[in-house]
C-alpha cells in the first residue's frame, strides 16, 4: 500500500532531498546541516563547593564502570546524528540501529586514570565517555548532589540523558544539584572526561609529568536538606592562640538561622545566626592543644542546625613569618621537606586514596621530614588528612605552570577556581601551611597581574596559612659570573687537562681577571612578585641543568664542567633582596635505580650532588626550608630517554616500585643530625 505523498512529514523530504543534493551551501540546507552538527546545549557551570564532605550523608559511585573512547567528540549532544551519547539509547527489537553500547563496553575502576589502566591509551590525550548505573529512591525535603574529587581535565556530566554541567580544569573538587534529573528506580550517569590541554589551558600542554585522564578522586552522591550548610571554617588567630576564627555559609541567603558549633574535649558549645546573606563571621574563645609534627593534636569539631549535623577532626596551630625565620605555634622551625607527585608506590597512575598517601607519607617520613611540598597539582583530600594525622606540614599548589596564557580571562578564571576551590577544601587542616600559586613561571607585567589575582583570592577566604610561588632567578650578567668562577676554579685545579686550561685562561684574559683571583658565585632572588608573597621560593639546578647552559658557551667538555661545579658548589650564596626566609623548593639530579656507574644518571652522581647541595644550602642563614626534587620518580611524557628514563623523571629517592637510591640516607642523614642542630644552636 502506498503512502501518499501528502502525508510524508515535509521534514523528512526536505532532508532527503537536500541530503542526496550537490547544493550543500544553500541557506535553504540548515536542517541538513544539522544531521552533521547541532547547537551545543548550555552547560551549567559547577555549584559552589559543598564542604565536610566525609560527614555528609553520601553514597559512594566508586568501583566499576565501563567506557567508551570518542576521539571525535562524536557522543556530545552537539555532536551529529550517529553520536548524542547521553540518550543511551539500547536495543529493543533488534532491529534499531545504534552504534555504540555502554552495556557492553570495556570496563574500568573508578577512581582512576584511564591511561593507566589500558595500555593502549597510555599516550591518548582525548575524550573518553564513563558509564554508571546506580539506583535511587527519591525523599521529601531532601536533595542529591554529585561530588566528584578531581576529573582531568575538562568535564560534562549527564544524568538520564539530561545536561547538568560542565567543569573546566582538573584535580579539584566540584559538584552539582542534581535533584531535578533523578527518577525513582534505576539512574543513568554519563561523565564525559577529557586529558586534552592547550595554551589556554591550566596547566598549559606542556607538563613535566603525566596528564592521567578521567575520573582521578573519589564520585559519591551526597544528600543534604533543602537548606543546608555549604562550608565552614575554624582556624586559630595566629596572633592570639587563646582566639579562632569561625566562618560559616549556609547554601542558601538565610537570616536568622541557628547554628550551634561544638568542640566537645575543649567543653565549648556556643550558638550563633546567620544574617542576610546566610553568613557568620566571629571569633570564639578557646584554649586547645596546639597542633604540630611532634604532637598532631585534633579535636573533633561538630557544626549542627535543626536538620543537619557535619562534623571533622581539627587541628590549632600558628604558621607565620618574621623577618628571615619561619615560625609555628611561635617557635623557629625550619621546613625539613621533600617535593613530591601524586603518584602511588607500586602502582601506574595518580594517587587518589588514603592508602596511596599513607604509604607514600610513611616513605617520605624515613627521610625525618617535617615537610611535603605537594607539587604541581591539587591532589586528593585524603592526603592532607593523612598529613594532619601523622604530624607533616604541606605545601599546597595549584598548576600555574610554566608560561600559561597570562592574557586570557578564561584561563585566569580557570586558575581562580582551582585556587578557590583548593583553599575551601583543606582550609581546615592543619596540615596545610603554605598556599602556591605558580611553578617557574617567566617575569612579565601580564604575569604579576595573573598572579596577584590569585594571591587575592586566596585572602578572601584564608589569611592564617602562608603564601609563595616557586620562582626561577639570576639574570644574565649573573650567570656570566658564575662561568667567570669556573673558570678560576678550574685554571687550579690539578685534574683539568692542560688543553681544558687554556681555554679557561682565555676566558679570564678576556673579562680581564687574573688567576689568582679569589671569587665566590651569589645570587639574589629578586622576582617583584616576592614583595607580595611570605615565602620567597627557589629551584635551582647547580649541578645538573645549569652545567649544560655553559658547556657550548666554555667550549669545555660538560664533564669537566660538572666536577668542577661540585668544587664551587659549596660556596655559592643564595640571598633574595626581601626580608623574608627562603625556601629551596627544588634542586636534584636524575638517577635510574642500581645504575653504580660514576656516569651521569648514576645513584653515585646524585648522591655527590645531595652532599654538596646540603653543604652549599646549610651555609647560607636566610635559608630557611628545602624540598628537594623529588621523592619518587613519575611519569613524565618529556623524559623518553630509553633504558634510563623510559618516559619517567628519574630524580626521586626512589624509584617507581619503592627501591631506596643512594642519595635517600644522604638527606636523611643531614635532616637528622645537621638542621636540627642547627636551630638548637641559634
Amino acid at each position: 500500500m502506498k503512502l501518499p505523498i501528502n502525508k510524508i512529514s515535509a521534514k523528512i523530504l526536505l532532508f532527503f532531498s537536500v541530503f542526496w543534493t550537490s547544493n550543500l551551501f544553500s541557506e535553504e540546507l540548515s536542517d541538513a546541516e544539522s544531521f552533521f552538527s547541532r547547537e551545543a546545549p548550555a552547560y551549567p557551570i559547577a555549584d559552589s563547593l559543598l564542604g565536610w564532605i566525609d560527614s555528609r550523608n553520601i553514597t559512594s559511585l566508586n568501583g566499576e564502570w565501563t567506557y567508551i573512547i570518542d576521539p571525535m567528540n562524536n557522543g556530545l549532544p552537539e555532536a551529529s546524528f550517529f553520536g548524542g551519547f547521553p540518550k543511551n539509547k539500547t536495543q529493543k527489537t533488534g532491529m534499531e540501529l545504534i552504534e555504540y553500547n555502554f552495556e557492553d563496553a570495556e570496563k574500568i575502576q573508578i577512581p582512576g586514570a584511564w591511561n593507566a589502566q589500558n595500555e593502549k591509551l597510555f599516550f591518548y590525550r582525548g575524550p573518553i565517555w564513563l558509564f554508571k548505573k546506580f539506583n535511587h529512591s527519591p525523599k521529601e525535603n531532601v536533595l542529591t548532589h554529585l561530588y566528584i574529587e578531581g576529573s582531568n581535565f575538562t568535564t560534562k556530566v549527564f544524568v538520564n540523558g539530561s545536561v547538568v554541567g560542565q567543569f573546566e580544569g582538573g584535580y579539584v573538587p566540584f559538584n552539582f544539584n542534581i535533584s531535578q534529573f533523578l527518577r525513582d528506580g534505576e539512574n543513568i550517569l554519563l561523565v564525559q572526561t577529557d586529558n586534552t590541554l592547550s595554551e589556554s589551558s591550566v596547566p598549559t600542554h606542556k607538563t613535566d609529568w603525566w596528564p592521567w585522564g578521567g575520573i582521578v578522586g573519589d564520585i559519591y552522591l551526597v544528600e543534604t536538606p533543602n537548606e543546608y550548610i555549604r562550608n565552614a571554617y575554624l582556624q586559630l588567630n595566629p596572633d592570639n592562640f587563646s582566639e579562632a576564627l569561625f566562618k560559616l555559609q549556609m547554601a542558601t541567603t538565610l537570616s536568622g538561622k541557628k547554628i550551634i558549633l561544638e568542640i566537645p574535649e575543649l567543653n565549648f558549645k556556643d550558638e550563633f545566626v546567620t544574617n542576610s546573606s546566610g553568613f557568620i563571621k566571629q571569633n570564639i574563645t578557646i584554649s586547645p592543644e596546639l597542633w604540630s609534627p611532634s604532637n598532631p593534636k585534633l579535636y573533633k569539631v561538630i557544626i549542627s542546625t535543626q536538620n543537619e549535623s557535619i562534623s571533622d577532626e581539627i587541628g590549632f596551630r600558628s604558621i607565620k613569618t618574621k623577618g628571615q625565620k619561619i615560625y609555628l605555634n611561635n617557635k623557629e622551625i625550619k621546613f625539613k621537606g621533600i617535593s613530591m607527585h601524586s603518584e602511588p608506590i607500586g602502582a601506574s597512575g595518580p594517587a587518589f586514596s588514603k592508602e596511596h598517601f599513607k604509604e607514600l607519607l610513611a616513605t617520605a617520613s624515613d627521610l625525618n621530614i617535617n615537610f611535603i611540598r605537594a607539587a604541581h597539582y591539587p591532589y586528593t583530600r585524603h592526603l592532607a588528612k593523612v598529613a594532619d594525622k601523622i604530624g607533616l606540614m604541606l605545601w599546597e599548589e595549584i598548576p600555574v605552570y610554566w608560561n600559561i596564557d597570562w592574557k586570557n580571562p578564561a584561563t585566569l578564571n580557570i586558575a581562580k577556581n582551582q585556587i578557590n576551590r583548593l583553599v575551601q577544601r583543606d582550609q581546615n587542616r592543619a596540615s596545610v601551611v603554605v598556599w602556591s600559586v605558580a611553578n617557574e613561571t617567566p617575569f612579565s607585567v601580564s604575569r604579576m597581574t595573573f598572579l596577584d589575582t590569585l594571591l587575592a583570592e586566596i585572602k578572601n577566604f584564608d589569611e592564617s596559612r602562608l603564601t609563595t610561588a616557586a620562582l626561577l632567578s639570576g639574570n644574565e650578567e649573573q650567570f656570566r659570573s658564575l662561568v667567570i668562577v669556573l673558570a678560576l676554579q678550574g685554571v687550579k685545579s690539578q685534574w683539568v687537562n692542560p688543553r681544558e686550561k687554556i681555554k679557561l685562561k682565555a676566558i679570564l684574559d678576556q673579562a680581564n681577571i687574573p688567576t689568582d683571583t679569589e671569587l665566590s658565585f651569589s645570587i639574589s632572588i629578586d622576582d617583584p612578585l616576592g614583595e607580595n608573597v611570605n615565602l620567597i621560593s627557589y629551584n635551582e639546578y647547580f649541578g645538573w641543568y645549569y652545567v649544560t647552559f655553559f658547556t657550548e658557551q666554555m667550549m669545555i667538555p660538560e664533564g669537566t664542567l660538572r666536577r668542577l661545579m661540585f668544587e664551587v658548589m659549596p660556596d655559592i650564596k643564595i640571598s633574595s633582596s626581601f626580608d623574608k626566609p627562603i625556601h629551596i623548593s627544588e634542586f636534584g639530579a636524575g638517577a635510574k635505580y642500581g645504575n653504580h656507574t660514576d656516569k651521569i644518571w648514576s645513584e653515585g652522581y646524585q648522591a655527590k650532588l645531595y652532599e654538596h647541595q646540603l653543604e652549599m644550602l646549610s651555609k647560607n642563614p636566610q635559608i630557611q626550608g628545602i624540598s628537594p626534587w623529588i621523592l619518587k620518580d613519575f611519569r613524565a611524557m618529556l623524559r623518553p630517554l630509553p633504558g634510563i628514563q623510559d618516559f619517567y623523571n628519574r630524580k626521586g629517592l626512589i624509584d617507581e616500585s619503592g627501591n631506596r637510591k643512594e642519595a635517600f640516607k644522604i638527606l636523611a642523614d643531614f635532616y637528622k643530625n645537621q638542621w636540627d642542630q642547627q636551630i638548637i644552636e641559634n
